[in-house]
């Protein structure tokens, strides 16, 4: 009886998300590729040729890549062979793609990455929960600030069950999502994700005004929503990251594209509504004077600094006063 042949190749078919379909041991030169039956491997896909690629030896014993006739060609990496090309495939194999099908051919020859250690989640794991708990007690302590003294009841369940409710919605979103691009329904994972970057995000919210108060640093008050933004834009940034690990590029891509025009947008609105590029600092709660650190000043350098404002305001009442009378000549025409 014969002993089987030793495997030459292995090519595997990743689907759209970078999971492996299929694998198909070569075991024998040269291999044809296409949707006839008489292939070796056999693509079910629309845009592949009945014979659309073989794969064989060179002159010198090198695996090569050959383009057989038919409309799309293929591509080996980013480079793109038309029709009756060949090239010689290097010797850690290489990526193909026919048609809409994702190829890997893996030769004897590729350097195989170092083992990973598997993530270590008996510390890790309690992680997220204690955020968790953070980012509820948080919430309490917000809430409790903002109400008044003997508040109803009634007024503590946006916290205690709003919360809850659109952390669930969120993260069943991106489940959803996960059930899509990964088949499989990863709340948990997403959930890891959305509670320390919330928890994160509602410190951030409560004490950076607070420190740019304490140090008498205005600046900082209008850096506040901007970095804030920032905050959520890197939360979701791990969540995509977590959906579609095989396309980081895409995704960092995607979202810096995203932050800088939503900048752009974001600029030009306050611009038009207020004539300046950032909102003008505002606190509705000022922090205790025992946590200030910038000093005191007296009344008179709050006097100086109010002088301007009548003029602005005065040219401001002009404009307005112009603008209402180009209006009113236009309805009277």
């Amino acid at each position: 009886m014969d002993a089987t042949p030793r495997r030459l190749a292995l090519i595997e078919c990743h689907e759209r998300d970078a999971r492996m379909a299929r694998a198909v041991d070569v075991r024998a030169w040269p291999l044809t590729i296409g949707r006839a039956l008489d292939n070796e491997l056999v693509l079910d896909d629309p845009y592949v040729a009945p014979h659309h690629a073989r794969i064989d030896l060179d002159d010198q014993g090198g695996v090569q890549i050959t383009a057989l006739p038919g409309l799309n060609g293929l591509r080996l990496g980013a480079e793109r062979l038309a029709p009756g090309q060949t090239r010689a495939l290097p010797a850690a194999g290489a990526l193909l793609q026919l048609g809409h099908s994702r190829l890997r051919l893996r030769l004897p020859g590729e350097a195989l990455a170092a083992e990973r250690a598997l993530p270590a989640r008996r510390g890790g794991a309690a992680l997220p929960w204690l955020a968790g708990a953070g980012l509820v007690a948080l919430q309490v302590a917000q809430q409790w600030l903002a109400l008044d003294p003997g508040a109803d009841l009634s007024q503590w369940l946006p916290t205690l069950v709003g919360l809850p409710v659109a952390l669930a919605a969120w993260c069943g979103l991106w489940a959803l999502l996960s059930k899509l691009f990964q088949h499989r329904f990863d709340f948990t994972g997403h959930l890891r994700i959305a509670l320390p970057g919330l928890l994160g995000v509602g410190l951030f919210e409560s004490l950076w005004p607070q420190a740019g108060a304490a140090i008498d640093a205005p600046a900082l008050w209008q850096l506040g929503p901007p970095l804030q933004a920032l905050l959520l834009v890197a939360v979701v940034y791990a969540h995509l990251r977590h959906l579609v690990p095989a396309h980081p590029r895409a995704v960092t891509a995607t979202v810096l594209a995203l932050v800088l025009g939503g900048g752009a947008i974001s600029l030009a609105a306050t611009e038009r509504s207020s004539d300046r590029w950032f909102d003008p600092p505002y606190m509705s709660t000022l922090p205790l004077p025992a946590w200030r650190l910038g000093g005191t000043e007296p009344p008179q350098a709050l006097v100086q600094r109010m002088a301007p404002l009548a003029q602005r305001l005065a040219q401001r009442v002009e404009a307005a006063r112009r603008e209402g009378a180009a209006g009113g000549d236009g309805d009277e025409e």
